[in-house]
């Protein structure tokens, strides 16, 4: 087991100065953390390097580590670049935030290549470090809920029957519990495994099938649905608990929602299996140390928690199965819980299985580490056991309340630190400095300042560059053989020459292969189609990923590709000028025709001009002595548009004002979304318009895997004379197929539409939609300065009471002062005394020096008293001074409070203006 401690940066004592000699190596003993540890601290005070250092130091250790991520950073623990090279760095740069600054994403990634390894340096750590790093760990980065990471099976408790049943009939049945409730969330129904009748039901048929070895997927529930093998539920007949009609409505709700294309993404993908996923895997040199991230930042906060109910339950049901040790065994790390561990009576479907890791993980030899910058809603009983604290910056009163009692009721309390004292040195913390309360460490309390993380700490990442992410950790896929028959015994083609990668784009036309950007032409002068590839036959262009059509004689309504098929051109409905390089040869034509350049490609695009002329293709006799089929001929055009499904509109791509011989429509299907994105905590509201297109497949579905965004004002109302229109797809004349593609391309926009705004919290302040972030990091710094000033004046009222009180303190001290020495004064002294006592006797002498000793007394009682009083009132000024200069701070300290807040419109915030028929322009040859 790992012994190696984890070295964390620095520590001092609570006394010491930052650049004492007192500040040591701060490091912590792995196995502190098997009592679980809490991170907390506001934006800004370092929480989030200090949790990427702890999941680095274990697994530098050999210690798995599973990260819960909420809000999207803890994926830049993939940021490991071995040479900290300004070249590693740039193609993460945001080129618009560059040019915000004025600066090139280059300029920008030589300065953060800098920083870092001058950082690691001051750490003691280097690039070898980075790389030993890169090479021990095994990262897996897991989206349940999309395809933009490794996707998870997240019903696998449903269609697989998991062991649990057999060893833990307990965790088992609430596996599958947070299954259907997830499950019901999807389709809008009452999740509640107590109240909800769909539930109780769907649990009594899916427990049936699992006790019995069977699966219990959505096909065999609904088969049961319609005809219950069970004939009561609790006391009550199952038809008199739930009525055939309502059974038939739900059943049609979950049949629906099997068929949905988003709801696939719920179904593949890795199985929910913790105990898979932190295995040791295998590599050169040794087995690596698993990584897993599960990203749950795309989801909307009920799905978040009906999902990661599920993970803990998962984790719990694995903790429960290993064996005792007092080793760390795996780390879970969870940045920020708030939300997911609120206090009584507030449950969620996490707070049952967080409390039971909490109680009883430490005894398998599991820590777990809880983050969060939201440190009010928390369960702090639930974190009463919690060995290791660590509180950053905080700078709101009530938040350094709220964790001084929870310290104050965690095992050691606060280490003998006063809670008054405590809540100052919480308040004037530095970034990456945290208070550190540690019940295995003597003594328990003392400050530590961070190291340099090794991995790039780049803030929030987005869902498509967690698919670059995933891409960059992921071996690269084999080079494909283009003699060979198939990739995909799912997606063969009649002819033997085509090979089809992708199931959903196989054309007819043998030529033509799928446009999906892994596949490969049959033509071997063709590449693959990737937007990012120059095609190696300079009569076709790239075409753009997102906009490929499944027949090759469509191009992408997106006006930057171009059709690999030489006779098609791009359908940018821009008109282009005439060439008459490129014109046709030969007499006037009776009608404009279009320009025509090299090889009969027509130039509707003048942003793309057709490349000089090719050896022309193998004729058809060729073809036929060559043993290979000739092509098939293109379906018959009408020479008239098909009317549009009721309520859409029409909307043609460019074409000449004359169409030529051949020319063709063909059918897509576009919507007008509007998404509404809002945060009201933070007063945020953005819309996003967009124009949506996807070709339609022959079912009448649109290819959700092609949709490209338009400019409505580049399309035409009105079709070109004497084009011809394919025919629509059969299905598109049913009211609910023509429904189901409008709210397909609705789907798609809730599922791919997000924003990022520029927030601080703190202030209450959001970036203004087309804001700068340097306009608002100066409206931040305004409006600190504006709060610094009201709380200056709120400090100085605060503190003039007591000054005032000071005062008449030492005025009243300073009058009996002067009164005494008046009295001392009047007093015979000790000559004078014993003059007296020969002139007026013993007595009167004695009475005479016992006056004196009273006044003396009355004197020194009076400057003891005045003298405190000065004392005090120095130290309330300085006191109020500190507090002073610390509010000077706040506007210079305004930009580090400043964060990016991704944005997600919920369902019923996405709406859809209109729905149109796309017709996307092709020239096809004589129809």
């Amino acid at each position: 087991m790992p012994t190696r401690p984890f070295t964390l940066g620095r520590s001092r004592p609570l006394s010491g100065d930052p650049g004492a000699a007192g500040a040591r190596p701060f490091e912590l003993p792995a196995h502190h953390l098997v009592t679980h540890g809490v991170v907390v601290g506001m934006t800004g005070s370092g929480k989030t390097g200090l949790v990427m250092v702890l999941v680095e130091e274990a697994l530098r250790s050999g210690v798995p580590v599973l990260m819960v991520d909420v809000k999207g950073d803890l994926p830049n623990l993939l940021f490991t670049f071995p040479e900290l090279s300004a070249a590693e760095f740039e193609p993460w740069i945001d080129p618009s935030a560059a040019a915000r600054d004025g600066r090139s994403t280059a300029d920008v990634a030589e300065g953060l290549a800098a920083r870092w390894r001058d950082g690691l340096t001051s750490s003691g750590l280097g690039p070898a470090d980075v790389a030993a790093l890169r090479a021990r760990m095994a990262p897996r980065l897991l989206t349940p809920g999309t395809t933009a990471g490794e996707p998870v099976h997240v019903l696998s408790a449903l269609e697989a029957r998991s062991p649990l049943w057999d060893e833990d009939e307990e965790a088992a049945r609430e596996a599958l519990s947070a299954s259907l409730s997830l499950l019901l969330r999807l389709v809008g129904r009452d999740p509640d495994p107590a109240r909800s009748r769909e539930h109780v039901l769907l649990a009594h048929l899916a427990e049936r099938r699992l006790r019995a070895r069977r699966a219990a997927g959505l096909e065999e529930l609904l088969a049961d649905l319609a005809d219950p093998p069970i004939a009561a539920v609790g006391a009550l007949g199952v038809d008199e608990f739930f009525a055939p009609k309502e059974r038939q409505a739900l059943a049609r709700e979950l049949n629906t929602l099997l068929a949905s294309p988003t709801f696939a993404t719920w179904r593949k993908g890795a199985p929910l299996d913790v105990a898979a996923w932190l295995a040791p895997q295998a590599g050169s040199g040794g087995g690596k140390t698993p990584a897993v991230i599960v990203s749950v930042a795309h989801l909307d906060d009920d799905e978040r928690l009906l999902v990661l109910g599920l993970l803990f339950d998962q984790l719990l049901s694995w903790v429960r199965g290993l064996s005792g040790t007092s080793d760390l065994r795996a780390l879970v790390v969870f940045d920020e819980v708030f939300g997911f561990l609120p206090p009584h009576p507030a449950n969620p479907p996490t707070k049952r299985p967080l409390l039971a890791l909490l109680k009883q993980a430490r005894a398998f030899g599991v820590g777990v580490v809880l983050a969060t910058q939201n440190p009010m809603d928390l369960d702090y009983k639930a974190l009463s056991n919690a060995g290791a604290w660590f509180v950053g910056r905080l700078q709101t009163d009530a938040d350094r309340e709220r964790v001084v009692e929870g310290l104050s009721g965690a095992d050691g309390g606060a280490g003998g630190v006063g809670a008054a004292a405590l809540s100052a040195t919480l308040k004037a913390l530095p970034p990456r400095t945290f208070f550190v309360r540690d019940v295995h460490m003597q003594p328990p309390s003392f400050l530590a300042e961070t190291r340099f993380s090794l991995s790039w700490l780049r803030g929030p990442v987005t869902r498509r560059e967690i698919g670059r992410l995933v891409r960059s950790i992921s071996p690269p896929p084999p080079a494909p053989d283009p003699t060979h028959a198939s990739l995909d015994s799912r997606s063969v083609h009649p002819d033997p020459r085509v090979n089809s990668l992708d199931s959903r784009s196989v054309h007819p036309d043998p030529r033509v292969n799928s446009l999906d950007s892994r596949s490969v032409h049959p033509d071997p002068r063709v590449n693959a189609i990737d937007s990012r590839s120059a095609h190696p036959d300079p009569r076709v262009d790239s075409l753009d990923i997102r906009s490929g059509h499944p027949d090759p004689r469509v191009d992408s309504l997106d006006s930057r590709s171009v059709h690999p098929d030489p006779r098609v051109d791009s359908l940018d409905p821009r008109p282009a000028s005439p060439d008459p390089r490129r014109a046709s040869p030969g007499p006037a034509s009776p009608a404009p025709r279009a320009p025509v350049g090299p090889g009969g490609t027509v130039v509707l695009d003048p942003r793309h001009t057709p490349a000089a002329p090719q050896p022309a293709r193998r004729s058809a006799a060729a073809r036929a002595g060559a043993g290979a089929p000739a092509p098939a001929p293109p379906p018959p055009a009408a020479t008239a548009p098909p009317p549009a499904p009721d309520g859409w509109r029409s909307l043609y791509a460019h074409a000449p004002a004359a169409a030529p011989e051949g020319f063709r429509y063909i059918p897509w299907v576009a919507a007008s979304v509007i998404a509404h994105l809002r945060d009201t905590k933070l007063g945020v509201a953005l819309n996003r318009s967009q124009l949506l297109a996807a070709p339609l497949l022959p079912d009448g579905r649109p290819d959700l895997s092609r949709v490209a965004r338009l400019d409505a004002s580049l399309l035409a109302t009105s079709p070109a004379a004497g084009a011809r229109f394919a025919e629509l797809p059969a299905p598109l004349a049913k009211r609910a197929t023509a429904q189901a593609a409008a709210r397909a391309l609705r789907e798609h926009a809730y599922r791919t539409t997000e924003a990022a705004v520029a927030v601080h919290k703190e202030l209450g302040l959001a970036q203004d939609d087309g804001e700068p972030l340097e306009a608002f990091a100066a409206r931040c710094r305004a409006a600190a300065a504006r709060l610094a000033a009201a709380e200056q004046q709120q400090v100085v009222g605060r503190f003039a009471p007591r000054i005032a009180r000071l005062g008449e303190r030492i005025a009243a001290a300073k009058a009996r002062y002067g009164e005494a020495e008046a009295e001392v004064a009047a007093l015979p002294g000790a000559v004078g005394a014993a003059l007296l006592g020969l002139v007026a006797g013993r007595d009167t002498a004695r009475r005479a020096g016992t006056q004196r000793d009273k006044a003396a007394a009355k004197l020194e009682r009076a400057r003891q008293e005045w003298t405190e009083a000065d004392a005090a009132l120095r130290d309330l000024h300085a006191a109020q001074a500190a507090e002073l200069a610390a509010l000077e701070q706040l506007p210079l300290r305004a930009g580090e409070g400043i964060e990016t807040k991704r944005l997600v419109p919920k369902k019923n915030d996405v709406e859809v203006a209109f729905v149109a028929l796309a017709w996307a322009a092709t020239l096809a040859g004589p129809a």
